[in-house]
């Protein structure tokens, strides 16, 4: 497979189950709705339509049954990959539901940003772009990357490096570091929960915990 050559810093027990293509199209409850609700001025979840073209390309597939969700290194090039369940998770926590709905974030580059498959031109496939986690709908703040994931990792470089060439950065304001360094605390505990590393309990009141430091930061 085209990740064999790859070094993994964290490797998760392979996805058994075959992911429906309508995965991303079901729908998402009220209580991980609330995370962006401050900023959908006062529309319902129903009112924001999850394209139905998010589906997960082959390349991903072949990962994710390899290793649910974990961790490529490359020189400097890092790449925290998502479970199927914790792409669901980023696509309405960042608000990409909102903002940048044709975008669908895959993975984190331990920095604060996304590698994202973008489908807004679908000719080709999606390509793979690298996205600001404080700057989501914001074209211009977006780096094109690739158009496969092998593309993107077989490079050697920090992805941030390669972005700063091609636009001026946004300093983060402080709330925005504070939620996303939030999201990424309620990422590592969801991945050490799937791991085993935290029973349920635990998981649940940390993830209430996270949810109600993020709601605060909206008042």
């Amino acid at each position: 497979m085209w990740y064999s050559k790859y070094t993994f810093f964290n490797k998760e027990e392979g996805l058994q189950d075959e992911i429906p293509d309508n995965y991303f199209l079901q729908p998402y409850t009220e209580e991980a709705f609330k995370t962006i609700s401050n900023y959908t001025a006062g529309k319902p979840l129903t009112d924001f339509q999850i394209p139905a073209y998010l589906q997960l390309p082959e390349e991903y597939r072949q990962l994710l049954a390899y290793s649910n969700g974990g961790g490529i290194i490359n020189g400097e090039r890092e790449f925290g990959f998502l479970s199927p369940e914790g792409i669901r998770e980023m696509y309405i926590a960042y608000g990409f539901l909102i903002w940048a709905p044709d975008l669908l974030p895959i993975a984190f580059n331990g920095g604060g940003k996304f590698y994202v498959y973008d489908f807004r031109n679908l000719q080709n496939g999606p390509s793979i772009l690298l996205v600001p986690a404080g700057c989501i709908g914001d074209d211009d703040s977006y780096a094109f990357l690739g158009n496969t994931l092998d593309d993107v990792l077989s490079k050697t470089t920090n992805v941030e490096e390669e972005l700063d060439k091609l636009y001026p950065q946004k300093e983060l304001s402080a709330t925005e570091k504070k939620r996303v360094g939030l999201n990424r605390e309620l990422h590592n505990i969801r991945q050490k929960r799937e791991s085993g590393e935290i029973d349920l309990k635990t998981f649940l009141q940390a993830k209430q915990d996270i949810a109600q430091h993020l709601k605060n930061l909206d008042l």
